[in-house]
């Protein structure tokens, strides 16, 4: 058995599946209620003695469901996914024994999400389906591109509907805010030294970064015009020498208008009325319509 067929045998699997497709005519809360109960009843039967399983699994488990339906599902079908993670982060799992958050390597179940921000790390460096290939690349598979772009429009969605504070002194990150990963998607597609844009046309780089603004330009835009930064070590500076005298460290008005011409100029290179074209012209119109607002 391979690791998305075990995915798929995944109980947590089958509830979201059911939950995203429509089936049954399953409601969010329907799901929510259900995966609470596994992870209640995971709890009660976990060996104390013994550091994994128990609601961990759960949690595990979850993250794993939600990451691979992502890939799987076009964006437009991403939207009870969504509303799911939002309500299931608002819940805090206490431990009756104690009347304490159960906490999950330190993190709180399920308010901080816990294995949410390794496993989609890991699902956005797998490109798709294989870590060995590049998104600039043209020879990139049709599936590959279609997952890795779908996993962008979904994470993309994430940060878009999560409740941040700008301006908040703790400096805590939002469990669903994944906007660090927009910058690593931008690096491949919009800063790229050796691709330029216009080269990457039709790439899976292009088509993840149209997501971002497509379906996050809001955020993206708030994040530029408060300058929200990260440390050195999560790499959100320039990723070439071409832009290396910006002194970049996050979001930025700058970098968003070098974002804005990189588009441009792939929409400027695109040869016919297809497909890639409509995406970068989407993609420019929610830009210019987050900085109306």
């Amino acid at each position: 058995m391979d690791f998305i067929e075990h995915i798929e045998d995944l109980e947590e699997f089958e509830i979201l599946s059911k939950l995203a497709n429509n089936e049954a005519d399953t409601k969010v809360d329907n799901a929510l209620e259900q995966i609470l109960d596994l992870s209640t009843a995971a709890h009660a039967a976990r060996n104390p003695k013994v550091a994994t399983g128990g609601a961990a699994q759960v949690d595990y488990n979850v993250s794993l469901a939600l990451m691979e339906l992502a890939q799987r599902l076009e964006p437009v079908q991403h939207h009870k996914l969504i509303e799911f993670v939002t309500k299931l982060q608002r819940q805090t799992a206490i431990d009756p024994s104690t009347g304490e958050p159960i906490k999950i390597q330190g993190e709180t179940l399920w308010t901080e999400l816990p294995s949410l921000a390794y496993v989609e790390t890991e699902t956005w460096r797998e490109f798709g389906g294989n870590p060995c290939d590049e998104p600039t690349s043209p020879e990139m598979k049709p599936e590959q591109q279609r997952r890795w772009a779908n996993a962008n429009a979904f994470i993309a969605q994430l940060c878009q509907a999560a409740d941040i504070r700008y301006g908040n002194s703790l400096g805590r990150i939002h469990p669903m805010d994944k906007c660090l990963r927009a910058i690593h998607t931008m690096q491949y597609a919009l800063e790229n030294e050796k691709n330029p844009p216009a080269s990457l046309v039709g790439t899976a780089a292009m088509r993840a970064a149209c997501m971002w603004f497509i379906y996050a330009a809001d955020r993206l835009w708030a994040n530029s015009r408060s300058g929200h930064a990260y440390p050195e070590i999560c790499g959100a500076g320039s990723a070439g020498s071409n832009y290396a005298g910006r002194g970049w460290d996050g979001f930025t008005r700058d970098r968003w208008d070098v974002w804005e011409s990189g588009l441009q100029e792939a929409l400027a290179a695109c040869s016919d009325e297809g497909e890639m074209k409509q995406l970068i012209g989407d993609a420019l119109a929610h830009m210019k319509r987050a900085m109306s607002v």
